[in-house]
C-alpha cells in the first residue's frame, strides 16, 4: 500500500505548523482579540497541552488532509468509510476494469465476463436511437459489476481520502489497538486488517498528536458485538444477510449506521449473493457458488454474505431510498434497500406508497444514466 499526502489545510504538514493553526481556532473561543491579532501570536505549547488533557479536541477539527492511497485493499478502504467525518473518491469496479487481482480470482473474474455479457445483452433494453457502442459499454459495465464479486475483499484499490487532524488522530488511537488485539488473532479476517492498519500508521507517524485520543469508548465501527434487532419508527434498525460489495456501496451513506455483526470467517457460513441474472438458470447458479466456495476456502470474496446491522432516522432513510431505489444503483442495493423500505411501515406512512417506486416515478428529476425507466427499474435483472 503506497500513501501520499497531497493536500492539506492552508499546506499545513508538519507538527508544529498544525498546533499553531489549532491554537489560534481555540482562542477564538476564549479572547477578545480578532482573528489577524490571534495569527501574530506565538506558538504556546502550554495552552496545546492544556485544550488536549482538558478534551477541547475540536480545535484540531479544523485542519483538514487529502490523502491519495494505491494498492489499498478494499476491505481497510470500508474501515475508513464506515467511519464518520470523510470524504472518499474510489476507484470503481462496476465502471473500470479491476487489476491486480490473486490469479485465481481472475481466472473466474475473466470466466464470468465472459459468461455475464451475452446474458446481460439479452435483458439490457434495445433502442435503436441508442448508439451501438454506449451500449455495448453500459453492458461491459454491469458485467464488471458482477465479475467483481469473485474477487477478494483485500483487492487492492485506488482511493482518495479527506479526514480532519482530530479524527485522523482518533484512527491512530483504534488502530494501534486493534493492532495489539488482532495482529496474532486467529481470526484471519481481522490479523490481515490490522496488517493494514499498521502500514497506515507508520506511513502518517509524522501527524500524530500526543494525547490527541480517542475520549470514548466508542471505538471503531466496522464490527461490532452488538445484538441485533429490528423496528422500525422515528429512528429504525434492522438487519440482513449482505454482500461485501453491495456493503461498500452502503457505507456511501455516511449518516446511517453500518456494523457487521459476528465478524466474517473463511468459507463463507453465510453463502454468497446470487446475481438475478443468472437466478433462474440452475446449472450457473451452481458454477457460480462452487467457483465462490473454492475461493472462500483461502480468502474472502466479494459475494460474500455478512450480517450486517443498519442503523438510522427515517429522515436518512427516505434520503437513502431517493438514491438506491433506482433504476442506476448497483442491483443488490437496490434490492436490498427496496425490502428494508417495504417492511418499514412508519416510513410508508410518513412519505406514501410512491416512496417504494423510483425517484422518477415521484415527481422528482433524475440526472442519472438509465434505460429502464420507472418500474422496469425494479424488475430488471442487472
Amino acid at each position: 500500500m503506497e500513501l501520499q499526502l497531497f493536500a492539506s489545510t492552508n499546506r499545513l504538514s508538519n507538527k508544529s505548523s498544525l498546533e499553531r493553526f489549532s491554537q489560534i481556532c481555540a482562542r477564538v473561543c476564549y479572547s477578545e482579540k480578532d482573528l489577524e491579532e490571534l495569527k501574530q501570536e506565538k506558538k504556546n505549547p502550554s495552552l496545546i497541552e492544556r485544550l488536549i488533557k482538558s478534551g477541547h479536541h475540536s480545535p484540531f477539527e479544523h485542519i483538514w488532509f487529502s490523502f491519495y492511497f494505491k494498492g489499498i485493499p478494499k476491505i481497510m478502504a470500508m474501515v475508513l468509510n464506515n467511519e464518520k467525518q470523510y470524504v472518499t473518491s474510489e476507484k470503481s469496479a462496476r465502471y473500470t476494469q479491476m487489476s491486480s487481482i490473486e490469479s485465481f480470482q481472475k481466472e473466474k473474474y475473466d470466466k464470468w465476463m465472459d459468461i455475464l455479457m451475452p446474458l446481460i445483452d439479452k435483458a439490457y433494453p434495445f433502442n435503436p436511437d441508442t448508439d451501438a457502442g454506449k451500449r455495448a459499454t453500459a453492458i461491459k459495465k454491469l458485467a464488471q459489476e458482477n465479475a467483481r464479486y469473485m474477487t477478494s475483499v483485500f483487492t487492492p484499490t485506488k482511493m482518495v481520502y479527506t479526514v480532519n487532524l482530530r479524527q485522523l488522530n482518533f484512527l491512530f488511537d483504534e488502530f494501534e489497538k486493534f493492532i495489539d488485539k488482532h495482529e496474532s488473532s486467529r481470526d484471519i479476517m481481522k490479523k490481515r486488517i490490522s496488517e493494514s492498519m499498521k502500514k497506515f500508521v507508520n506511513e502518517l507517524e509524522f501527524l500524530k498528536i500526543s494525547g490527541l485520543k480517542n475520549q470514548t469508548d466508542r471505538g471503531l465501527s466496522m464490527f461490532s458485538d452488538l445484538r441485533p434487532e429490528k423496528h422500525f419508527g422515528v429512528t429504525y434498525s434492522t438487519n440482513y444477510l449482505l454482500s461485501f460489495a453491495a456493503l461498500a456501496q452502503a457505507h456511501r451513506h455516511r449518516t446511517i449506521n453500518y456494523n457487521i455483526i459476528g465478524g466474517a470467517e473463511l468459507n463463507a457460513p453465510y453463502g454468497f449473493f446470487v446475481p438475478q441474472i443468472i437466478s433462474d438458470n440452475p446449472k450457473l447458479v451452481r458454477e457460480w457458488i462452487n467457483d465462490l466456495k473454492k475461493i472462500s476456502e483461502y480468502d474472502f470474496p466479494q459475494a460474500q454474505l455478512v450480517r450486517v446491522m443498519e442503523r438510522g432516522t427515517i429522515e436518512d432513510f427516505r434520503s437513502k431510498t431517493i438514491l438506491r431505489i433506482c433504476g442506476a444503483a448497483q442491483y443488490e442495493i437496490m434490492a436490498n434497500t427496496l425490502e428494508v423500505a417495504k417492511n418499514y411501515k412508519s416510513f410508508q406512512e410518513m412519505y406514501g406508497e410512491k416512496a417504494l417506486t423510483p425517484k422518477c416515478m415521484q415527481g422528482m428529476k433524475c440526472n442519472s444514466p438509465c434505460v429502464w425507466g420507472g418500474k422496469k427499474a425494479l424488475e430488471r435483472a442487472v
